[in-house]
């Protein structure tokens, strides 16, 4: 399934996921992250970028950056080309180190800004790489309780929205417990976290807002896409767990809110599944579908397959 273009506009909250090339080591030793945290703080400036929090875990990168009237793309590419070439020439390696296309989420401000900043810092907790986040030295949790702006991150914004480091310090202690939460990944269009409210006024905001718009009631769009995977719709609403009416029923839910646009709490209900479920199971599906050709061209066949009428009769 083709991947929708990205979305770039001037104080947009992204979080960026940048992963290595087949899952290869990033950073191999301390130098290397000081090189990438160097970089980082140097383009931020550059290119105008407002960094909230950011973790950089051996494989992968969490950042999470609000654009000022440069695109995402320009501080992402001079960030990576640079830390690149830095690797290659310090391990004698070629080629890329990480993965063609980083992931871009456009994030609702207001409803998940402290809570991922928070949930970045306790990546490595969650990985086990360490037992406390203040035991980390490559993630902004430091500069958040010392409340000292660095070459990298300034927390003073971010201090601001908590009420104070005390605030701060108490919010990561509760989320400490936390494990994976599926609901930061499971976006809607492949790009968008947030309400309701704030993804129909994004989709709205883009030229392929069309598409994304359902044009026929949901109860239909599923007729047309259980008929097009050669099942019956009572069998994907079914109290059926087996594998195979399992993962049919994902990808149909996949299909509904990731290519048709319809809401995730509806497609749940007309599923007769619970809406966290489902977005676990999303979640788990997208990833193996970033992997997966045979996945991949099902999908797209299915596309072909199944096509929406204009609007109801």
């Amino acid at each position: 399934m083709a991947r929708r273009p990205r979305v770039f506009a001037p104080q947009v909250l992204y979080h960026v996921i940048v992963r290595g090339n087949h899952r290869q080591a990033t950073f191999r030793t301390p130098a290397d992250y000081q090189a990438y945290l160097e970089r980082l703080g140097r383009y931020g400036v550059s290119c105008q970028v407002r960094l909230w929090a950011y973790c950089l875990m051996p494989n992968h990168v969490h950042l999470l950056v609000e654009t000022g009237n440069q695109p995402l793309s320009t501080f992402m590419q001079r960030l990576q080309q640079s830390y690149t070439q830095y690797f290659n020439r310090t391990h004698r390696k070629v080629g890329h180190l990480f993965q063609g296309r980083y992931k871009a989420i456009v994030c609702d401000k207001e409803a998940y800004l402290l809570t991922l900043i928070r949930y970045l810092h306790l990546n490595p907790v969650r990985a086990k790489l360490v037992k406390h986040p203040d035991d980390y030295s490559y993630s902004g949790h430091t500069a958040y309780l010392d409340g000292r702006a660095t070459a990298v991150l300034d927390p003073a914004p971010g201090l601001a929205a908590f009420g104070g480091a005390r605030a701060y310090r108490q919010f990561v202690r509760e989320g400490m417990g936390e494990g994976h939460q599926a609901d930061y990944y499971a976006v809607v269009d492949q790009r968008f976290l947030g309400t309701e409210r704030f993804v129909d006024t994004w989709q709205a905001r883009i030229t392929d807002a069309p598409a994304l718009r359902p044009r026929q009631s949901l109860a239909r769009a599923l007729q047309a896409v259980a008929t097009g995977m050669g099942m019956d719709v009572a069998q994907l609403r079914s109290a059926d767990r087996s594998w195979a009416v399992s993962e049919q029923r994902t990808r149909a839910a996949y299909f509904l809110i990731r290519q048709w646009g319809y809401r995730a709490g509806k497609v749940a209900a007309a599923l007769n599944r619970d809406p966290a479920t489902l977005s676990t199971l999303l979640t788990r599906f997208a990833a193996r579908l970033s992997e997966e050709a045979a996945i991949q061209r099902e999908l797209e066949r299915l596309v072909k397959r199944v096509k929406i009428s204009k609007s109801d009769p």
